[in-house]
């Protein structure tokens, strides 16, 4: 027993998945890229025309705000919760 405790390469990660990333992890960190490009073209003034002044005067923009907002914390929450609950599943 002493023995194989001694050998590391028995704790090392399989060679075959050392670089590779799961696809979930490739999908969350594209969407991120994605989402983070539409939020600075959707709310830079010089971009897409938001303004804060417009929003407060219920202009067009304000129900997009509500829905970024929601849309911002719901979507990675959800990727996240399905990313877990897929590793967990891999375990057994």
């Amino acid at each position: 027993m002493a023995e194989e405790l001694d050998d590391i390469s028995k704790f090392e990660s399989p060679k075959e998945t050392a670089h590779k990333l799961p696809v979930g992890w490739l999908l969350l960190f594209w969407g991120l890229i994605a989402w983070g490009v539409y939020y600075v073209w959707a709310y830079t003034p010089a971009l897409g025309g938001w303004s804060q002044a417009q929003d407060l005067e219920g202009g067009a923009a304000s129900g997009t705000n509500l829905l970024a907002t929601i849309a911002f914390t719901a979507i990675p929450t959800l990727v996240a919760v399905v990313l877990i609950v897929v590793q967990r599943g891999k375990r057994r």
